[in-house]
């Protein structure tokens, strides 16, 4: 079984900010009355003054190079919910706000760039409420966009949050088209977090050359910042037969690891022990790992995950693994799934604990809807003479379904034998079942022959 797995630090989003500028229609006539100076105290004309103003109060173009046209406010007809989500926006409850925007799109008369910035506004207070649910920010993400009316700025933030929120979402290649839209009516193409982000989701989707052009790119611009960068690059390369290049690259990591190391940058460190282990050099990224966690450095799920994985990997070096696993779990770090308690299984299994072994093996095959983790268990039952739990863990594996049947009726026969249950009838036939699969073939026809069976 692969028990490398890919860890992924999730983007956290920035809400942008909603406002309402009220017009004041009385603005340009009183300044006609005044007399204007510039910054410096020399006397200007007010109306180039009250240009000025106001020009100074729009924000910021963030894609003055978008092809989409900016669209403009029309007044409201609907002065009532519009303002009542104005207020709704500037409060801290998102049921509040959401109930406020959803009067906005019930109303008849409301405009669609109303409606467009109250799907926004919709798609804030879900982030406050819950920025885990990916697929309901993504929902509304999308409505605000498909609707048209938003800012330029808005438009296209939201876009490019798309691709992140697709990509959480595990639709990679929705992200992959909301990111290839962004670029090309924004004619921004050197983003680094988009970059990433098709990186990432064609790493997802398998296709590694397209995933290496564009994380390539990210990483030089990253400068190792994000070590998720260097991780998928690598998997990329090795994917791709390009192991030189994944090894350039995991070399570069840990010596800028090294010199942060040794400039006292602990998370510098951090991110060479996620490298090393994803690049599969184990005994070194198990090293890095235990200095960090002697000095208390280890935290995130993504850490112990390094450390358990590469030590599960080092020969020998099992019971550290445990140690890893079972303080993390106690922490609350680790979440264990079937992957998890396999890993803890084996581990116990080559430090000669059998107990541990079946009772990690069974907990694996709780969590998991296919039987294999059930026959490893079944294996340790029979080696420990336990013959009738051995059959019935096989036999639950089989009825879930199992890559392998053949080992999974080896194991019956066993226990069937007359050094087990002695049901020669019983092993004959499971010895058969056996003979059936190409991979214990062999070894089913030579019992059988032993047994003397036709």
């Amino acid at each position: 079984m692969n028990k490398h797995k890919f860890w992924a630090a999730v983007l956290v989003m920035t809400a942008v900010s909603f406002s309402v500028h009220a017009q004041s229609g009385g603005a340009r006539d009183r300044l006609k009355a005044e007399k204007c100076y510039d910054t410096k105290g020399n006397p200007v004309s007010c109306d180039e003054q009250a240009k000025a103003d106001a020009a100074a109060a729009l924000p910021v173009a963030k894609y003055p190079n978008a092809t989409r046209v900016e669209p403009v406010m029309p007044k409201t007809k609907i002065k009532k919910e519009w303002e009542a989500m104005v207020k709704a926006s500037n409060g801290k409850d998102p049921a509040v706000l959401t109930a406020a925007a959803d009067a906005v799109l019930a109303a008849p008369d409301a405009s669609n760039e109303e409606k467009s910035e109250a799907y926004f506004q919709k798609y804030i207070a879900q982030i406050t409420a819950d920025a885990t649910n990916y697929a309901a920010m993504s929902q509304l993400a999308e409505a605000a966009v498909k609707q048209g009316g938003l800012s330029n700025n808005k438009h296209y933030d939201l876009m490019r949050n798309l691709g992140l929120l697709k990509i959480n979402d595990k639709k990679y290649a929705e992200a992959l088209g909301y990111l290839d839209r962004f670029s090309a009516e924004t004619g921004i193409v050197d983003d680094l977090q988009v970059l990433k982000n098709k990186g990432n989701a064609n790493y997802r989707l398998g296709k590694y050359p397209e995933a290496i052009a564009t994380l390539k790119t990210a990483y030089n611009l990253d400068k190792g910042s994000d070590p998720n960068i260097a991780i998928m690059l690598m998997d990329s390369y090795n994917k791709t037969g390009q192991k030189a290049e994944a090894n350039r690259i995991a070399d570069e990591v840990a010596k800028a690891g090294a010199a942060g190391a040794a400039a006292g940058d602990s998370s510098a460190q951090v991110k060479q022990l996620l490298v090393l282990a994803n690049a599969k050099q184990y005994d070194k990224a198990a090293k890095i790992f235990d200095e960090l966690y002697a000095k208390g450095q280890i935290s995130t799920l993504a850490e112990y995950e390094a450390g358990y994985i590469s030590y599960s990997y080092v020969e020998g070096k099992e019971a550290q693994a445990i140690k890893i696993i079972n303080d993390g779990m106690a922490k609350g770090v680790i979440k264990p799934d079937a992957t998890v308690y396999n890993i803890l299984a084996q581990s116990y299994y080559y430090t000669d604990q059998p107990k541990s072994a079946i009772e990690a093996w069974g907990k694996a095959a709780g969590l998991s809807n296919k039987g294999n983790y059930d026959v490893l268990q079944a294996r340790v039952y029979a080696e420990e003479g336990d013959y009738a739990k051995a059959k019935a863990a096989a036999q639950r594996g089989l009825s879930k379904g199992v890559d392998n049947k053949g080992d999974a009726y080896l194991i019956i026969a066993e226990s069937e034998s007359e050094f087990g249950l002695n049901n020669r009838t019983a092993m004959i036939a499971a010895l058969k079942e056996a003979a059936k699969d190409p991979e214990t073939q062999a070894e089913a026809n030579k019992r059988l022959k032993q047994a003397g069976a036709k």
